[in-house]
């Protein structure tokens, strides 16, 4: 299944990301993301695989269209927002 711009701004809401988020974990440019989500130009294949990545390591399940349109869910277990363990540092880490 392919990353559509509704299932971008979805698995954003669900983590609770900001695009800037997104832009850190996944390496793609904002305005990449940006047009994507508001429908205008499509990312190259591989700024689309970043991103469904990105995603993926946060959490997000991907489902498969079952008759009734594609969908995500958070997994079970995952945490919607913070650090990841790479990203902590002797200053953010409470």
């Amino acid at each position: 299944m392919s990353l559509t711009p509704s299932l971008s701004r979805a698995a954003r809401a669900l983590l609770d990301f900001e695009i800037a988020d997104l832009v850190k974990r996944s390496g793609v440019p904002k305005v990449i993301i940006a047009e994507f989500e508001k429908g205008g130009r499509v990312p190259q294949r591989q700024d689309l695989a970043a991103m469904r990545l990105a995603f993926e390591e946060a959490g997000i399940q991907f489902l498969d269209d079952d008759g009734s349109g594609p969908g995500l869910r958070l997994r079970r277990g995952a945490r919607q927002s913070g650090l990841r363990p790479e990203e902590l540092t002797s200053e953010n880490d409470d």
